[in-house]
C-alpha cells in the first residue's frame, strides 16, 4: 500500500515539475522565511541558475538589494492578510539588459491551514514598457519646440551681457587701458553668463532624458528646475506665477523626468489659453501650482483663470488624439494619463471651479519605505 502511495505522489510531483516547466512565465515558492523551496525552469534560466543551486536560498541572491527588501516586507504583509499582491519591479540580467515584472504573489496553506509560504507568477512587461517609454519620448519632442523657444528667451539676457563686457574689453584695450584687474573681472563676469547658459542646456537635458527607476525626490525641487527653462518666457507674456506649499518638504515615490513632462504640458497649456485671451482681453493672467497632501495622496493642482473649459468636451481631454489647437496633436494629455496613472499609480483629473478657473489635479499615492500607504 506505502509502495502505490509513494508512486502516486512521485507521479504527481512529476506532472506538477512537468506543468511548471511548461509555463513561459518564471514562478517560484518561497517558505515562511523567505527561502526558496520550488521553482520552474523560467526562473532559473532567468536568474542563470540551476534549480538545485536556487532551493534553499534568498531572494537577495537573485533580485536587487532594493527589490528584495522591498518584498521581504511585502511577503510579511501579505502572509498575515492572506490577500494576492501584484507589483512592478525592474530586473537587470547578467548582461546588462533590463527587464520589467509585474509580480503576482499569493500565499498558499499547509494541510492544516498553517501559512507554508508565498507562490510567485512573474509576468513579463518589457515590451510593453518599451513602447510606452517610446510613446512618451514622442510626447517630450513634441513639447521641444517650447522648450527651445523658452531656452532662446533664457540666453537672450545673457548673450546681451557677453556682447557689453566684449565690447567693454575692447574699448580698453584700445585705450591701452587692460589691466590684471580688467581682464579678471572681465573673465569673471563671462564666466558666470556661461555657467548659467550651459545650466540651463544640463536642464534642457535632463529634461529628454527617461527616467527608469522609480526614486523619490523632492516636488518643489523638479518644480523649480522646470521653471528654470520656461519661467522667462512665461514672464516675457506677463503671465504671474503663484506658488502655493503646505509643505516645501513633500515628496513624490516615481519616475521624476516624466512627471516633469506632465506638469510641463498642462503649464503650457494653460499659458496658450492666456496669450489667446490676451488677443481678446485685456487681463492679468495667472497660473497658481499648489503643492499639499491628504491622507492617501501627495497632491498638485495647476490653475489658470484664461476662462472655463467647454462641458461638451472636458470629459475628452485625456483621449488619445483629442486636440482643440489647430496644429495640436492631442497626445500630452493622453501621455499625461498614461505616465501618472499607469506608470505611478495615481490620477490626473480636470474641472472648472465656480470661478470658471481650470484646475488639473495630480495625485500620487503616498509612499513609506517603497509601499503604498
Amino acid at each position: 500500500m506505502k509502495t502505490k502511495y509513494d508512486s502516486t505522489l512521485v507521479n504527481k510531483l512529476n506532472f506538477e515539475n512537468v506543468l511548471l516547466d511548461s509555463l513561459p512565465n518564471p514562478v517560484y515558492y518561497k517558505d515562511t522565511n523567505g527561502k526558496f523551496i520550488r521553482c520552474n525552469s523560467s526562473f532559473s534560466k532567468l536568474v542563470n541558475t540551476s534549480k538545485k543551486d536556487i532551493i534553499g536560498k534568498l531572494a537577495y541572491k537573485f533580485f536587487p538589494k532594493s527589490v528584495a527588501n522591498r518584498h521581504k516586507s511585502i511577503d510579511k504583509i501579505i502572509m498575515k492578510t492572506l490577500e494576492n499582491y501584484a507589483d512592478e519591479i525592474i530586473f537587470p540580467l547578467q548582461n546588462g539588459e533590463i527587464k520589467y515584472f509585474i509580480l503576482n504573489k499569493a500565499v498558499y496553506l499547509n494541510q492544516d491551514g498553517s501559512v507554508g509560504g508565498i507562490v510567485c507568477v512573474m509576468n513579463d512587461i518589457t515590451q510593453s514598457i518599451k513602447e510606452k517609454e517610446f510613446l512618451i519620448q514622442q510626447s517630450k519632442l513634441a513639447e521641444m519646440g517650447e522648450m527651445v523657444a523658452s531656452i532662446a528667451h533664457q540666453w537672450n539676457e545673457p548673450l546681451v551681457e557677453i556682447s557689453a563686457q566684449v565690447q567693454k574689453i575692447q574699448l580698453n584695450y584700445l585705450l591701452n587701458k587692460v589691466n590684471k584687474n580688467i581682464m579678471s573681472n572681465f573673465v569673471n563676469d563671462t564666466m558666470v553668463q556661461i555657467k548659467y547658459m550651459s545650466d540651463t542646456l544640463s536642464d534642457f537635458r535632463n529634461f529628454l532624458k527617461p527616467s527608469t527607476i522609480k526614486k523619490e525626490f523632492l516636488i518643489k525641487k523638479s518644480i523649480d528646475e522646470i521653471f528654470e527653462i520656461v519661467g522667462k518666457q512665461i514672464f516675457y507674456f506677463n503671465i504671474k506665477i503663484a506658488f502655493d506649499y503646505e509643505n516645501e518638504k513633500i515628496k513624490i515615490f516615481g519616475y521624476e523626468n516624466e512627471l516633469k513632462q506632465v506638469l510641463l504640458n498642462i503649464i503650457n497649456n494653460a499659458k496658450h489659453k492666456i496669450i489667446k485671451k490676451n488677443k481678446n482681453d485685456d487681463f492679468k493672467g495667472i497660473i497658481t501650482i499648489k503643492i499639499y497632501s491628504d491622507n492617501e495622496f501627495n497632491i498638485i493642482d495647476i490653475r489658470d483663470n484664461a476662462g472655463s473649459i467647454d462641458k461638451t468636451i472636458i470629459d475628452q481631454l485625456f483621449e488619445p488624439f483629442f486636440t482643440t489647437k489647430v496644429d495640436g496633436t492631442g497626445f500630452g494629455l493622453y501621455m499625461a494619463k498614461i505616465i501618472i496613472q499607469d506608470n505611478m499609480s495615481g490620477k490626473i483629473l480636470v474641472k472648472n471651479d465656480h470661478d470658471d478657473n481650470v484646475i488639473f489635479s495630480i495625485k500620487i499615492p503616498k509612499y513609506t519605505n517603497g509601499n503604498i500607504l
